[in-house]
């Protein structure tokens, strides 16, 4: 019988599968209170759960590859996902799809980072410690984080919640590539790519902590063959995150756009050291309503500070990846308080906004610090019914803090998600005001409470002379009949300006296709090349040429990407390197 307990218990403790399968559990649970939340009472899913929606508007009423929501804003089309990464979109829509629900996609969405951010966690120490516990805690207490929860029932944060699926990948591709035994350096291009795909800002901050960790470990990188792998991984990134970054850059260049104007999205240094929160704050909450917490909890604090009895039991081929972290971490907690100098810093490092969020780069730094502290000082008991006991009573706590967090977000109607998600639905035409606006040409939002206000959905001209008539508008489709226009009259059309939309001027038996500029306002502008007695305007969405190329770049650079780790993979069983 004991043998068999004692089997039982060394499995548990040490099989991977075992692991992987609690892993699961816990994350599952973890999420299930969220099914009973609403989505549109979070500070940013009312949002998320409008992009769905315009993405689904964008398919049936748009072109390929439906960038631009067509009833949004007034009818003038918005477009969120040029500017907001592929994954946090795409992933979500097909489980809304499935699930019959696009606020149920969320959740479910919600519920896979979850358990993916534990599991590659678990991987990343897995690949540093070749420790299944230190692996095992550092998974438990990635998935447990407050800040996490907080991430996802509070605020649903979905791109800087599904970051943390991400990083671990690339820092376990990383390590592999400086300290292991580099078959696995890919992960670096899988990792930075989800990244790129989810969060921009995540992605920005990895990109800095990488840096520094190769600095840091300079020796170990310059060598031929880490360098020649590093190309590779920084190509592949670039190939298959091409759908997401090459319509954007195009978007950036041809017009100002909010997002990208630090005085109007404020991501000024200033705005930054303005919203700073105190150490305090780790402990206690503010209490405002409604407000974030950064309650990292009881729990984590013990484990953090039980390095110092822990530190010496530590092995010291592992104390310099120890020591990263922790100054990884202190550095990311520092960047979350007025103890920075966020007032002298780029604007470029600024575009977080809330210098809180680093707290998730704190806690996702600090993790493995804590799973190895808890690990050592367990380790280190002299009798195994003790350590037992002690893992037990880590993951009991670890557990019961969860629940008392979890049980923190208030039970609510979950029938107003679907309310809300059916009336958006059935009136897709949602005012300016009622969309985040942040990814609206500059020109316009400044004019938000002036032109914007007053401005009816039709032509105007803006200059010279034309009469419009039956204008006819459809989405992103518009028909209108043009007289007496004369050369160089300008027509703003009731479009929100984007690249992508192809207008044609039909008169005296030819075609003509006018060149889309942007107006005063912010709109789409074309001028008339000469004196038309009487023709015709077509204006549709087709997209750009570079925006369709760039979502064939992608699948083909993913499949070039598995090609290729097909190919490293039976090299190196053949003894190539």
């Amino acid at each position: 019988m004991k043998t068999n307990l004692k089997k039982l218990i060394d499995a548990i403790k040490n099989k991977r599968s075992i692991h992987y399968a609690i892993i699961i559990i816990i994350g599952l649970l973890i999420s299930i209170p969220f099914f009973w939340v609403q989505v549109r009472n979070s500070d940013d899913g009312w949002l998320h759960m409008l992009r769905l929606i315009g993405i689904d508007n964008a398919m049936e009423k748009g072109a390929f590859p439906f960038l631009v929501a067509p009833y949004f804003c007034n009818d003038w089309g918005y477009s969120m996902t040029a500017f907001y990464p592929t994954i946090v979109a795409y992933v979500p829509y097909i489980l809304g799809l499935i699930s019959g629900s696009f606020f149920n996609g969320l959740k479910i969405f919600g519920a896979l980072t979850t358990v993916l951010s534990g599991i590659f966690m678990y991987n990343f120490m897995n690949e540093v410690t070749k420790k299944k516990g230190i692996a095992f805690f550092s998974a438990i207490i990635y998935m447990t984080l407050p800040y996490k929860l907080e991430d996802i029932y509070n605020r649903y944060a979905i791109g800087e919640f599904t970051a943390f699926v991400f990083m671990p990948i690339v820092f376990q591709g990383l390590y592999n590539l400086l300290h292991g035994d580099k078959k696995r350096h890919y992960y670096i291009a899988i990792g930075a790519t989800g990244l790129l795909l989810s969060h921009t800002i995540s992605t920005e901050y990895t990109a800095i902590f990488c840096l520094i960790y190769v600095l840091f470990n300079y020796k170990d990188f310059f060598k031929k063959d880490v360098i020649i792998k590093c190309i590779i991984n920084v190509a592949f990134i670039l190939l298959m995150s091409a759908l997401f970054l090459l319509p954007m850059l195009e978007f950036k260049l041809q017009a100002q756009y909010a997002i990208f104007t630090p005085e109007i999205i404020k991501t000024s240094g200033e705005y930054a050291a303005n919203n700073t929160i105190e150490l305090w704050q780790l402990l206690k909450d503010k209490g405002e309503e409604n407000g974030v917490s950064f309650v990292v909890g009881i729990p984590f604090l013990a484990m953090l500070f039980s390095g110092v009895l822990a530190y010496r039991n530590i092995e010291n081929k592992h104390r310099d990846f120890y020591i990263t972290f922790v100054i990884f971490g202190l550095i990311s907690l520092i960047m979350c308080t007025n103890l920075f100098p966020w007032g002298i810093m780029p604007d470029i490092l600024c575009t977080l906004q809330y210098p809180w969020r680093m707290l998730g780069f704190a806690l996702m730094f600090f993790t493995p610090v804590c799973a190895m502290n808890v690990y050592y000082l367990i380790t280190n008991m002299k009798k195994e019914w003790l350590r037992n006991t002690a893992y037990i009573l880590v993951f009991v706590i670890l557990m019961a803090f969860t629940v008392k967090e979890l049980a923190a977000y208030k039970v609510d109607d979950v029938t107003v998600d679907e309310k809300y998600e059916q009336n958006s639905i059935e009136n897709p035409k949602i005012n300016y005001f009622h969309v985040n606006r942040d990814y609206m040409p500059a020109k316009a939002l400044v004019q938000q409470y002036k032109y914007l206000k007053d401005r009816e959905d039709n032509t105007v001209v803006i200059s010279g002379e034309a009469t419009i008539e039956n204008e006819d508008k459809d989405a992103l489709h518009l028909d209108i009949d043009i007289k007496g226009a004369t050369s160089g009259t300008e027509l703003e059309l009731p479009f929100l300006f984007y690249p992508g939309y192809t207008v044609k001027l039909e008169y005296n038996n030819q075609e003509v296709i006018l060149e889309t500029t942007e107006s005063e306002y912010g709109f789409l502008k074309v001028t008339i090349p000469e004196d038309v007695s009487e023709g015709k305007i077509t204006v549709d969405y087709t997209a750009t040429t570079l925006d369709k190329v760039s979502y064939i770049i992608s699948p083909i650079a993913v499949i070039g990407f598995v090609v290729y780790i097909i190919y490293y993979r039976r090299k190196l069983k053949l003894g190539g390197k």
